[in-house]
């Protein structure tokens, strides 16, 4: 799943993704996330910049981007048919490489910058998930 890019008027847009992407990275770490590669993983036009492990599933995360100086609305998670597709096949790709996995999950974060050093976080655990059966 791309990143999706609101109002990047005053910030670059790259730098944008990069922070937001940064932003994350630390949030998950917080959290108790091990987050994996840096640079995320990408296989067949599908993606997620962010790998981490939360327990013993791995998951992907998407990263939705929006730059709005002084905003008050809170980051917006309108995740449809076609991205929960889009996750399920990032998934299933990434188990078809990584045959060691038992549990995968995709997240999204989405982010709105507000000012220097200021941002709203809104995070979706679980959009898109599988286990393998253990019975």
């Amino acid at each position: 799943m791309t990143e999706k890019i609101e109002g990047a008027a005053t910030m670059a847009e790259e730098g944008l993704v990069a922070t937001c992407e940064g932003i994350v990275r630390d949030y998950l770490a917080h959290r108790g996330y091990a987050v994996r590669a840096a640079g995320g993983w990408s296989c067949d036009c599908e993606d997620a910049p962010i790998v981490a492990t939360d327990g013993d599933e791995t998951v992907l995360i998407a990263v939705i981007s929006a730059y709005e100086e002084s905003s008050a609305r809170m980051p917006e998670l309108n995740v449809g048919a076609a991205e929960f597709a889009t996750m399920r096949r990032a998934c299933l790709l990434y188990l078809a490489d990584h045959g060691d996995v038992d549990a995968i999950r995709h997240d999204v974060v989405s982010i709105v910058v507000t000012g220097e050093r200021r941002a709203k976080l809104r995070h979706l655990i679980g959009a898109w998930q599988w286990a393998e059966s253990r019975e």
